[in-house]
């Protein structure tokens, strides 16, 4: 029996480059030259900070290729492939 790996489960891609937008499309940016071993949250902070979206709301990233959440606890080069479209989030907590 063969167990497939999960998709985020590859080689660290270093550096990453990609394109990324905000959640309303209106926006975009391409990126290069990003350390391939930060972890999601980190680069995701970055991006929205480049971005000037609002300071006092945690950010995710989306991979808008192969339609999945990236985990924020895990490096961005291992979750992506090479010229990633990916989309920054806001994290939205109902409580």
């Amino acid at each position: 029996m063969t167990v497939a790996s999960a998709p985020f489960e590859h080689a660290i891609v270093d550096p990453v480059k990609f394109t990324v937008s905000d959640v309303t499309g209106m926006r975009s940016l391409d990126i290069g030259g990003v350390d391939g071993h930060r972890q999601v949250s980190d680069v995701a902070t970055s991006v929205a900070e480049l971005m000037e979206l609002p300071a006092n709301t945690p950010y995710s990233l989306r991979d808008d290729t192969n339609a999945r959440m990236l985990l924020d606890d895990r490096p961005l080069g291992s979750q992506v492939d090479k010229d990633a479209k990916l989309v920054v989030i806001p994290k939205a907590h109902l409580g």
